[in-house]
């Protein structure tokens, strides 16, 4: 199931990233359906072995659009709790160079996937839930929603979680984040993340 997540996980990272200052000034569903006109342009410019190339694109274009703080804070869980205010922005830091590393990975397999945005948002004035399918050059179709959370006081729609085929990637990371913390320590894992060693999830 993760490796049909990840091929279609190019295509919604570029979507994502696309949206840029846009996104904070319209509607979710509006910026999103707006993007692919400025998604390919940008895509064919770069080459996807470019590593440093993709990673300035996520950088710039996409990790401003993104509540890190947010995500980082739900990775940790109930860890939180146990954490000083030093270690929790060590870990922000370390989680977001982590998010970078794992987004300019997906750019270099994107694959001309092709994205239909579903006009009917759910949620409120706080949080919102933009529903995505992605079809592959194959044929294939794969449901994909994106929430965001805004910020009342900017009015800035943020993204905080993707959820493809039922899957939650915060949900994910959260229980994967939530056993390494446990065993090792948030200094522990903070190191990991840093030096990009973090060991990969036991397959179940």
């Amino acid at each position: 199931m993760f490796n049909k997540i990840r091929s279609v996980f190019a295509g919604l990272i570029m979507l994502a990233a696309a949206c840029g200052s846009a996104w904070a000034a319209g509607s979710a569903y509006d910026v999103i359906n707006d993007v692919s006109k400025q998604l390919f342009p940008k895509l064919s410019a770069i080459k996807s072995d470019d590593q440093q190339g993709l990673k300035n694109i996520v950088v710039s274009d996409l990790m401003p659009y993104v509540d890190i703080k947010y995500a980082a804070y739900k990775v940790m869980g109930a860890n939180i709790r146990s954490t000083n205010e030093d270690q929790r922005k060590r870990f922000v830091g370390a989680f977001e160079t982590y998010i970078v590393d794992t987004y300019s990975a997906a750019l270099g397999k994107y694959d001309q996937q092709t994205i239909k945005v579903d006009p009917k948002t759910v949620g409120d004035a706080k949080s919102t839930v933009v529903n995505v399918s992605v079809n592959t050059k194959t044929g294939e179709v794969y449901r994909v929603a994106f929430k965001l959370r805004q910020n009342q006081k900017t009015q800035e729609w943020k993204v905080y979680d993707m959820v493809a085929e039922g899957i939650s990637l915060l949900s994910s990371k959260q229980a994967e984040f939530n056993d390494l913390i446990a065993k090792n320590g948030i200094d522990k894992v903070c190191e990991m993340l840093e030096q990009h060693n973090l060991p990969s999830p036991a397959k179940k």
